[in-house]
């Protein structure tokens, strides 16, 4: 069982949702579990349970770093054709990292790769 968890975004694809289910990691789906949730509920409720956010959506970013929100990570796909099968081989490899690579970082994955940037000082 891995030691990372993850807040899934509602606009994460169901590949996304079914690859990590597959790999065990603890994952809580936003579009099930809070439908219709703020972003910024999101973000607080992530942060207190020491979640990793996966979306899609570019106001994360807007949150945690104009905001100044604490959180314990971001994964922000940014790809120009919303393909199932990159998403899954960027969080791959992403994932292979070591876990401290991945917690408390904003990630931003594009067809180009990915960069990753510490959110601690």
């Amino acid at each position: 069982m891995s030691v990372l968890k993850f807040l899934i975004d509602e606009n994460v694809g169901q590949s996304i949702i079914n690859y990590l289910t597959q790999k065990e990691y603890d994952l809580i789906v936003a579009k099930e579990e809070f439908p219709s949730r703020e972003d910024l509920e999101l973000v607080d409720y992530a942060y207190k349970e020491n979640r990793i956010i996966i979306t899609n959506d570019k106001d994360f970013g807007f949150f945690v770093y104009y905001q100044k929100l604490p959180t314990k990570g971001v994964i922000l796909f940014r790809f120009t054709i919303e393909s199932p099968s990159l998403k899954i081989a960027a969080l791959e490899e992403i994932l292979s990292q070591k876990p401290d690579k991945v917690s408390n970082h904003f990630i931003v994955v594009t067809e180009g790769g990915f960069r990753i940037r510490s959110l601690t000082l």
